[in-house]
């Protein structure tokens, strides 16, 4: 199986390692030599990397499943954003991992059979402030994995989306980047966003996430979607139940909270 690490991809590749499967991991970095994992080093930004990886040896070996797990997140007003931050959001988060879907498509073609998943959020099926731009790179993966799912029914691939909710990765350090925040509409709503995220303690843990990702993989069910997390399962269901203005109200008082900030 071919994983892209990070804190999710880490517990999963731990979980399957600890199986006994073989497992492909990238990194943008170099990692570790480790005789349990082969490592490709992988930045999703940049077109010629992912060629290079679509173009490895890896790809000459029958390869079971792949999970699209890389990317990073985007924090910043709709208005203000800067066109090469917006650019930089979709080439990781979509052209990057849409690229290495039509290779692992083309492979599993061949063979005519394996899973491929990808690693969306509950902000692919709804949005929040301040994520908008990384919340439509979400929707676009959605977009592309249900079109792709109704595409393979007749074949022997089975094409898998999970959705976690806020999860306790390096997502709110490492994996997280602003544009537009000096804004004088949205600078203290941004900067207090920042603060909590990198200071909650309520979010889910990755091993939790990856329980629910290996599950979903070896689930031989035409499943499509899985949610995962504290909050995924409720949120989605009061995103398809509630009036939108009573949605609306519970998320702008979730997330604006820092707005009013003195």
């Amino acid at each position: 199986m071919i994983i892209p690490l990070g804190s999710i991809g880490q517990a999963v590749l731990r979980q399957l390692v600890d199986a006994g499967h073989e497992v492909i991991s990238t990194s943008r970095n170099p990692q570790p030599e480790d005789a349990s994992v082969a490592w490709f080093t992988l930045d999703l930004s940049h077109p010629d990397s992912v060629q290079a990886f679509c173009k490895s040896s890896y790809w000459d070996t029958p390869i079971d499943a792949v999970f699209n797990n890389a990317g990073f997140g985007l924090i910043a007003p709709i208005e203000s954003a800067s066109t090469e931050a917006i650019r930089q959001q979709f080439e990781a988060n979509y052209f990057g991992t849409m690229a290495i879907t039509q290779k692992a498509m083309e492979h599993f073609r061949q063979h005519n059979r394996g899973v491929l998943m990808v690693n969306t959020s509950i902000g692919g099926r709804m949005a929040f402030p301040y994520f908008g731009y990384y919340n439509a790179t979400k929707h676009a993966l959605e977009a592309s994995y249900e079109s792709l799912w109704y595409e393979c029914r007749e074949s022997n691939i089975q094409i898998k989306i999970i959705e976690p909710g806020f999860t306790q990765t390096n997502f709110a350090t490492h994996g997280m980047q602003m544009s537009g925040e000096t804004s004088p509409y949205h600078s203290k709503g941004l900067s207090w966003l920042a603060k909590s995220m990198q200071e909650g303690t309520t979010a889910t843990p990755p091993n939790d996430v990856a329980k629910v990702i290996v599950r979903a993989l070896f689930d031989e069910t035409s499943t499509l979607r899985y949610h995962a997390g504290k909050h995924s399962g409720a949120l989605l269901l009061m995103r398809k139940l509630l009036p939108d203005s009573w949605f609306q109200a519970l998320i702008s008082k979730a997330v604006l909270r820092g707005q009013k900030t003195n």
